[in-house]
């Protein structure tokens, strides 16, 4: 199955809710389709909806739900299900639940993975199953980059850019001279914290390697005692970052501290405590003020939208634009997901021969932990 070159221009949600959705024949396709052709599926999600760092997914299937709980409502002849697996974020619990999903004709489409580990480890299955998916929030370069899949798509922008934000805010915000890089040794964060490492180049005084599920961080202390860094950057997760941010403080070390989206989750401030007070999360998502969607979030679910929320919503908002369109087996949603362009909540999403949108429509913002939430810093320019 091959990306095509031809542009759709797809017209925005509320505008396709009165198409004529009956566009139905009673072809049995043998592609994921109903055998009368009506317009139903199912909408597979899978993350880490439990754990340390369920905080990171969470918003986002909440934002989904909300798009297509809204779009429901204006098409009723359409039924549409989101049916979510929890991963905890990890390859190993994702395999089988691709497996699941890509064996079951009645879905038509995945939002995920939400970790690049998990989505590294499914592309290819969903890939041989034809089976479309978006991510919200996988970053990782390699996906897309080094080993694309014919079926993976994604609403963000990848760790290549990221890497070399979070750079350009250490030297130029921070003002660091002496930068000390550590990752989890894990498919996001090592990639993650290379490239920073990268881009800063001489600005790195030592680096150091930690692994996921490590508790105790005394010999990376250690080391950053003997370094003496004026900043230090983390690629990894909250389960792991809030521990260690824990530590460093209780050893006397009040360096800025920095880290990537893995930390970007309501529970990295309350996980840390204190000690995340000032710290630096960046991440290729958006804070949304215009328009009813963080008021809509809030009324749905009783909190403002946290983690890749609007993204959720842009993800979810593409595969009903499908349903909209006629789309009813896997194919015809893959050819219409390829096709797409039409501005979202978050950016004009449109997807290349890979499957990313534009980088020249990527935004990374930074957001500071300030009494334990974390809240826009200001945005990162990359010109």
């Amino acid at each position: 199955m091959t990306r095509s070159s031809k542009t759709w221009q797809v017209v925005a949600l509320t505008a396709v809710a009165g198409l004529a959705l009956a566009a139905c024949g009673t072809t049995d396709t043998g592609d994921g389709a109903s055998s009368d052709g009506a317009c139903e599926g199912k909408i597979g999600v899978m993350g880490a909806l439990s754990g340390a760092n369920a905080s990171i997914v969470l918003p986002s299937v909440d934002g989904a739900k909300l798009a297509l709980k809204q779009w429901s409502a204006e098409n009723e002849d359409c039924t549409i299900e989101i049916v979510d697996f929890d991963t905890e974020g990890d390859p190993a619990k994702a395999t089988p639940v691709a497996t699941k999903m890509a064996t079951d004709d009645s879905f038509l489409g995945v939002i995920g993975g939400a970790f690049s580990g998990e989505t590294r480890a499914t592309k290819a299955i969903f890939g041989d199953a034809g089976l479309t998916m978006i991510s919200q929030s996988a970053t990782a370069t390699d996906l897309t980059q080094e080993e694309p899949s014919p079926v993976f798509h994604r609403v963000v922008g990848y760790d290549d850019v990221q890497g070399a934000a979070i750079a350009k805010y250490l030297s130029d915000v921070v003002g660091a001279k002496k930068v000390f890089v550590i990752d989890n040794s894990d498919a996001y964060g090592e990639p993650l914290a290379a490239m920073v490492s990268k881009t800063l180049g001489d600005l790195v005084v030592a680096s150091d390697k930690t692994q996921v599920a490590q508790t105790d961080f005394s010999p990376t202390i250690s080391k950053i005692e003997q370094a003496s860094p004026d900043a230090i950057m983390y690629g990894g997760y909250i389960a792991e970052a809030a521990p260690l941010l824990k530590q460093l403080r209780d050893a006397g070390i009040d360096t800025p501290f920095i880290g990537g989206d893995g930390l970007y989750g309501a529970d990295f401030g309350k996980a840390a405590g204190s000690a995340g007070e000032g710290a630096i999360v960046t991440c290729p998502c958006v804070p949304i003020e215009d328009g009813t969607f963080k008021a809509d979030f809030e009324a749905e679910y009783g909190d403002a939208p946290g983690a890749y929320a609007a993204e959720g919503f842009d993800a979810m908002s593409i595969f009903l634009d499908a349903f909209a369109d006629g789309a009813r087996t896997r194919a015809e949603i893959e050819d219409f997901v390829d096709n797409y362009d039409a501005e979202g909540l978050t950016k004009q999403l449109a997807f290349d021969e890979n499957g990313d949108v534009a980088k020249e429509n990527v935004v990374i913002w930074a957001y500071k932990v300030e009494n334990g939430t974390l809240v826009p810093d200001q945005e990162i320019s990359l010109g």
